[in-house]
């Protein structure tokens, strides 16, 4: 039967098939010319067909012979690519990562981030999918993420968690607005001003750190529009239908009609963490891990 075939047993053909002879086939393989006569008959046995024509001084494949030397180096091959795909996976070189990330939250981070790994892992497939953070918990304790981009939360036991990265708040304003002539702005000014922000929800990261530093200054913004999209966002300033709190890295998407002013107290900030299972065994996390850590200290 062809699953009692031994992979040896195969090399051992291919070789007396290049040498056709048994002699010379031997002296290649290191063993003597009977064991090796006697390995030819078992596959030969197990096949159920005749493999050589025994004729001296050199012996010839049968139509039979000829086939399996095809099909045998065939298999070979696909068993060393197999053996190499395998290895390649457990060191974290082949593979898939499915992150989730915070838009607001990691504008900078997650792109530069996956263009390090890229760099070093050509061959990992990355799916990012944005969503807030809490929607990322869920994800991860439903094994639908790998790892996820948060503003730090409790969460649950199973989940590790750990900061990467704090970046300041800054205020996003109509280039026309009274506020856009400052270099810096105290949070206490903008009590009265109508705020945009994301969707009304604790599981926005963003929205919760906006709310805290508010609170910390001693009010509760008044909240004008609500979106997730960062455009959008973005365009209701300029139109000056309100001003709204971002990352810092938000400086980078530039928007006509809008500025970006610092903001003090410095504690307006907002903090950047990476989650993922503690029982994921993924050799390919293991690596982007250790290049988030790495991107967010340069």
């Amino acid at each position: 039967m062809l699953s009692n075939i031994e992979l040896n047993h195969l090399k051992t053909f291919l070789v007396v098939a290049e040498e056709m002879n048994f002699g010379r086939a031997a002296e290649r393989l290191h063993i003597a010319q009977p064991p090796l006569s006697r390995q030819i008959k078992r596959l030969e046995e197990s096949l159920g067909v005749q493999l050589f024509h025994r004729t001296k001084p050199q012996i010839q494949l049968t139509e039979a012979g000829r086939a399996l030397v095809l099909e045998a180096r065939r298999i070979l091959k696909q068993v060393d690519l197999g053996v190499q795909v395998t290895q390649r996976a457990s060191r974290g070189e082949i593979g898939q990562i499915i992150l989730g990330f915070e838009g607001f939250s990691s504008a900078d981070i997650v792109p530069l981030s996956i263009q390090a790994y890229k760099q070093q892992f050509p061959d990992v497939h990355i799916v990012a999918k944005e969503m807030s953070t809490g929607e990322q918990v869920q994800a991860l304790l439903e094994q639908r993420i790998d790892l996820g981009f948060i503003v730090p939360r409790k969460v649950d036991e199973s989940l590790m968690v750990e900061t990467i990265l704090r970046e300041p708040l800054v205020l996003a304003v109509s280039e026309t607005h009274p506020l856009a002539s400052q270099d810096q702005v105290q949070l206490q000014q903008l009590q009265d001003e109508p705020f945009i922000l994301g969707l009304n929800t604790d599981q926005c990261g963003l929205y919760s750190a906006v709310i805290r530093v508010c609170h910390q200054a001693g009010f509760t913004p008044e909240v004008s529009q609500v979106t997730n999209e960062t455009q959008l966002m973005l365009g209701f300033v300029a139109a000056g239908m309100g001003i709204a709190l971002l990352p810092n890295s938000i400086r980078r998407f530039r928007r006509d009609g809008v500025v970006y002013r610092s903001v003090q107290p410095s504690t307006a900030e907002i903090v950047l963490a990476i989650a993922w299972r503690i029982t994921n065994p993924c050799p390919t996390l293991e690596q982007f891990l250790q290049v988030v850590r790495d991107t967010a200290n340069l």
